[in-house]
C-alpha cells in the first residue's frame, strides 16, 4: 500500500521515514535562504551540480537571492513531496502567500541539485518546473508545442536570428476580467528589465562626458538628504549592486499609500535615512532603491524627468513606440493585466506596484517587438558607442546576456546573443518567463 506523507519539519526524525533523494540538500536551502547571501552562496558550491553552477556566476547568484528575501523575508518549511524527478518543499514565507520550492535532483548518488524553481502561489498550479526543450526539427512548431504543453502559461514569446523574427505567437489572457486575449502586440509589465534602460541612460550620459563612475552621489544630489552616504556611495556601486543601499518593498514602505510616490525623489524622501547594509564597495545586495537613486540622477544631470529622458533617448531611438511608463489610473490599450494566484485563486495584482507609473529600478512596460528592437539597436551600436556598449554587455559584446524582471503577476525574460534573441513576457507569477527564455535560448545555442 502506498502512504502519502506530509512532512513538518519539526516533527522530522531520522527513523520516522525513509527520506527521498536530495532531501537533506533541499532542507539545507531553506536553513541557508534564512542565513544570508553568503550562506547561501556557500550552499550553492557544496550543493548544486557543475550545470546548476554554471546557469548563473556567484553575482547573479547572490543578486537574485538579494531579490527574494527582500520580497518574502525568512521562509518556515511546512511540508515535502516527491514527485516525480523532483522534491517540492513548501514553505510560509515572512512576508506574503505560501511558497513552493521545486527542486530537480540528480537521479544517482551523491544526488546533487540540477534544477531548482519557484511558484509563488505554493502549490502546483504552474505544473513541474520546465522539461528539456528538443528543437531539432521545425523551430517553429517546436517552440509552439512546448510553450503550449505548460499548465496555465499566459503571455508573448518570440525569437529572432540576426534580429530577423523565426517565431512569435500569443497566448492566454491579457484581461480575465473582460475574457481578451494577448496578442503581440500587447503590453507588459517587464519588472526589472527597466534596470537596463536606466543603465542604457547612465552610459550615455557618462560618454557624452557628462557623468563619472567613480564618484559619489554628492557630486550631482548635492542636497541628497544623507550626507554620509551621499559623500561615500559611488555611481558605479549603484549600477553593480554594491552601494550598500537597500530595497524599495521594505515593510515600512508597504504600509504606505504608493500613489504618493511618483517621482525618484519621492523615493529619496522617504528611504535616504535608512542606513547602509555595509560599507559601500565591500559587499553585494539588489538594491532596487539604488536604481531609483540612479534616475534620481539621469534627472540631475540631463536636465529632463526621468520619463521623458528614457523616452527620447531610449525608445525613441530604438523604435520602441509601444513602450512606456504608463500610470496604471487612466484606461491604456493593450495592456496585459498581472495575475497572481496567492492562495490558490487568480487576483490582479494591481495594488501590489511601488508607484503609479512604475520607477527607474521596474514597472517600465514592453512588448515582445519592442524588446527585440532594445536589443539589437544596443547591439548595433546604436544607443551607445563600442566602448559603452561593451560595459552594457558585461565586456563581452559577442556574449550572451539575460535581462529578467519578476514580481507578483509579473515575469518577462529577455536572453540575448549575438545571433539569436528571445524574448519571453507573462502576466503571471515568476519564473515562467525567464527561465522559458533562458530555456530557449539554451537550446538554441
Amino acid at each position: 500500500m502506498k502512504i502519502a506523507r506530509t512532512l513538518i519539519l519539526l516533527l522530522l526524525t531520522t527513523a520516522a521515514f525513509a527520506k527521498a533523494p536530495g532531501e537533506d540538500r533541499a532542507l539545507a536551502f531553506v536553513k541557508a535562504f534564512n542565513s544570508g547571501a553568503d550562506a547561501m552562496e556557500a550552499f550553492a558550491q557544496a550543493n548544486y551540480n557543475a550545470a546548476q553552477l554554471q546557469r548563473r556566476d556567484p553575482a547573479q547568484r547572490r543578486a537574485m537571492y538579494e531579490q527574494l528575501s527582500g520580497n518574502h523575508g525568512k521562509l518556515r518549511v511546512t511540508g515535502i513531496d516527491a514527485d516525480g524527478g523532483e522534491l517540492l518543499v513548501r514553505v510560509k514565507a515572512e512576508r506574503g502567500g505560501p511558497l513552493t520550492l521545486r527542486f530537480t535532483i540528480e537521479p544517482a548518488a551523491p544526488h546533487r541539485i540540477a534544477g531548482l524553481a519557484i511558484d509563488m502561489g505554493g502549490g502546483r498550479e504552474r505544473g513541474p518546473a520546465l522539461p528539456p526543450l528538443n528543437l531539432s526539427g521545425d523551430l517553429a512548431a517546436s517552440v509552439d508545442a512546448y510553450v503550449s504543453a505548460l499548465p496555465d502559461f499566459s503571455g508573448t514569446v518570440l525569437v529572432a536570428k540576426d534580429g530577423e523574427v523565426q517565431f512569435e505567437k500569443a497566448y492566454g489572457l491579457a484581461s480575465r476580467r473582460f475574457n481578451a486575449p494577448n496578442k503581440m502586440s500587447t503590453r507588459f509589465n517587464i519588472g526589472s528589465i527597466t534596470k537596463s534602460f536606466t543603465r542604457t541612460a547612465i552610459a550615455q550620459l557618462a560618454q557624452a562626458g557628462k557623468l563619472k563612475l567613480d564618484v559619489p552621489i554628492a557630486t550631482y544630489l548635492p542636497n541628497y538628504p544623507n550626507k554620509d552616504v551621499a559623500q561615500k556611495v559611488t555611481i558605479q556601486q549603484l549600477v553593480d549592486h554594491s552601494s550598500g543601499l537597500g530595497d524599495v518593498f521594505t515593510p515600512r514602505f508597504q504600509q504606505m499609500n504608493a500613489n504618493r510616490f511618483v517621482t525618484p525623489q519621492h523615493f529619496i524622501d522617504f528611504f535616504a535615512s535608512d542606513p547602509l547594509k555595509f560599507e559601500p564597495g565591500k559587499g553585494r545586495a539588489y538594491s532596487n532603491y539604488g536604481y531609483t537613486v540612479l534616475g534620481a540622477i539621469v534627472e540631475a544631470v540631463s536636465g529632463e524627468s526621468y520619463f521623458d529622458y528614457i523616452q527620447k533617448h531610449v525608445f525613441d531611438p530604438a523604435g520602441m513606440s509601444g513602450s512606456g511608463f504608463f500610470d496604471v489610473r487612466s484606461p491604456v490599450p493593450d495592456l496585459a493585466v498581472g495575475y497572481m494566484k496567492p492562495e490558490g485563486e487568480w487576483l490582479e495584482n494591481t495594488f501590489t506596484r511601488p508607484s503609479l507609473r512604475g520607477i527607474p529600478a521596474g514597472g517600465s512596460y514592453s512588448n515582445a517587438r519592442d524588446l527585440l528592437l532594445f536589443d539589437r539597436t544596443l547591439r548595433a551600436g546604436k544607443l551607445l558607442d563600442a566602448q559603452w556598449t561593451r560595459w552594457m554587455l558585461n565586456g563581452d559584446p559577442a556574449g550572451s546576456v539575460v535581462w529578467a524582471g519578476g514580481s507578483p503577476g509579473v515575469n518577462a525574460g529577455l536572453a540575448s546573443g549575438p545571433k539569436w534573441t528571445v524574448v519571453v513576457l507573462t502576466n503571471i507569477d515568476p519564473p515562467t518567463g525567464e527561465a522559458l527564455a533562458e530555456r530557449i535560448q539554451g537550446a538554441l545555442r
